[in-house]
């Protein structure tokens, strides 16, 4: 139990109760959930774009909760204390981290924005520097890792509450350093705002999550994203990038940049792409003012070896043994991020997170590098989000692929059909794709139809275990799909072979 007192150090705030009783109320826990409200807890009222939280401060006085943080002042029994901030979402965050005892200021956090690449960098981040006898977590889109310990995240930024009981923890089991996605929503919902950031860095922008759910204008997303250069001590900043100078702008820290077109702290040159049967890579020369290094990355293309160049400008930055970072990064991979399956052994399969029209378009045109005969895309789009993500998504694959398989992607509580007609407008030409509204079916169809030299992406999934419908996630695993229905195929062509003979 924590005192109410010490929980509310730096916060703002009026209340119906004489703050100097403050120091004799001890606080069990914190909930933002009045579904998790016991004797004892305090009740912290979110406004959400959906749901008010302060409309089930009821529900939790009911279930012990007398301790209420609100931003409206609402009338209650005279035994609840009643808590009144301008702004609930930033109390939350500062008393989180005066309740488990300001965690992040004994870590050293690694921040990594932008609009691709978060996930590859977090976790290429955590591969080196534990290599490099620095124990250090991830938290991001895939969960939160460290220690062979897990945990689901329920976004790529948790909420304050969560964020720093994961630091709490981490610190309380012997990580240094943690290494985590930064996302626009966590930054515009205030989840990092009591963060002590080391390192910020920026990867690239684009138009996304732009719509009444999420950023109204792309201005406030870049302002978003900017704001993280304001919380951390320095920053790390992709100079190629079109925005790159008004995050720097913007910035209060100290800044050093990485690129390949323009002149950087870090740069590659020399870039040459390799492909063997389980991985498609890269090599590069790695240039600072010190030094010239080869590097190769088990990743394609070029945004890969922005990835890299990001991990390297904070390997240096902390001292890192440059052999440890350059063997680190010749093995990392990151789970549904260019995945490359062996499946089959004439035909190369590809899982990839590309869920936008930026990162699908990535990932194509990288793909042209690259030998191959046809190239296939399985892919569909989010149900109830905005529609204009389906037709970017259309538009890109319409154009660089031979042939799209349009299928299901979490639609949720829309009728995939529906999803699917709506990126079916991008194609002029029917026969450059198949509609396949089973996800299932869709894979094993492309897996089936592969011809020697083809290479297929399995686009919008990633890492996902699941398949959202209807409000419930599904298990659904591309892996085993492809896994299994190449066994077939290829049992198949043995017996035709004996057949043959």
């Amino acid at each position: 139990m924590v005192k109410l007192t010490r929980i509310l150090e730096d916060v703002s705030f009026t209340s119906n109760t004489d703050s100097k009783d403050f120091n004799d109320i001890e606080i069990v826990d914190i909930a933002y959930s009045s579904l998790k409200c016991q004797k004892g807890y305090m009740f912290v009222a979110l406004k959400g774009e959906t749901v008010d939280g302060h409309k089930y401060v009821f529900d939790a006085y009911s279930r012990g909760a007398r301790v209420f943080v609100l931003q409206d002042d609402i009338e209650m029994a005279d035994d609840a204390i009643k808590i009144i901030v301008e702004d609930t979402r930033i109390a939350l965050s500062k008393m989180s981290a005066n309740y488990f005892g300001n965690p992040s200021k004994s870590l050293k956090i690694i921040g990594v924005t932008g609009t691709k690449g978060k996930t590859t960098i977090t976790n290429y981040i955590s591969e080196v520097l534990n290599r490099a006898g620095i124990n250090t977590g991830v938290i991001g889109t895939n969960g939160t890792f460290y220690n062979n310990i897990s945990e689901t995240t329920v976004n790529t930024t948790p909420e304050s509450y969560e964020l720093h009981r994961i630091f709490r923890k981490m610190l309380d089991n012997g990580v240094e350093c943690v290494s985590m996605e930064v996302s626009s929503g966590g930054l515009q919902r205030y989840r990092v705002e009591h963060v002590d950031f080391d390192i910020a860095i920026f990867t690239n922008l684009s138009p996304d999550h732009i719509g009444p759910k999420e950023h109204p204008t792309f201005e406030n997303y870049l302002e978003c994203k900017a704001k993280l250069f304001t919380l951390a001590k320095h920053g790390i900043i992709n100079i190629d990038d079109k925005y790159a100078q008004a995050i720097i702008d913007k910035a209060t820290c100290d800044i050093k940049t990485f690129g390949i077109e323009k002149q950087a702290d870090v740069m590659a040159t020399d870039i040459k792409y390799s492909k063997d049967l389980d991985s498609l890579g890269v090599n590069f020369v790695c240039k600072t003012k010190e030094s010239k290094d080869d590097f190769y990355i088990c990743s394609p293309g070029v945004f890969s070896i922005y990835n890299a160049l990001a991990v390297i400008s904070v390997c240096r930055y902390l001292g890192v043994e440059k052999e440890i970072t350059r063997k680190a990064l010749t093995e990392a991979k990151v789970c549904g991020r260019v995945e490359v399956l062996s499946a089959l052994p004439y035909a190369t399969i590809i899982i990839d997170y590309a869920h936008n029209g930026v990162s699908l378009e990535n990932i194509l045109k990288t793909l042209e590098y690259y030998d191959h005969n046809r190239l296939i895309c399985v892919f569909g789009s989010v149900g109830g989000r905005t529609e204009i993500r389906r037709k970017e998504l259309g538009d890109v694959a319409s154009k660089e692929c031979d042939l799209s398989i349009l299928t299901s992607d979490n639609p949720d509580f829309e009728d995939p059909m529906q999803i699917i007609n709506d990126i079916a407008k991008s194609y002029d030409d029917k026969s450059k794709y198949i509609v396949e509204p089973d996800r299932e079916k869709a894979i094993q169809l492309a897996v089936r139809m592969a011809q020697e030299g083809d290479m297929i992406v399995l686009a919008g999934k990633g890492h996902e275990t699941y398949q959202l419908i209807e409000g419930v996630k599904i298990p659904f695993s591309e892996r085993d799909i492809v896994r299994d229905e190449a066994k077939k195929v290829l049992a198949g062509r043995e017996q035709q072979v004996m057949v043959t003979n």
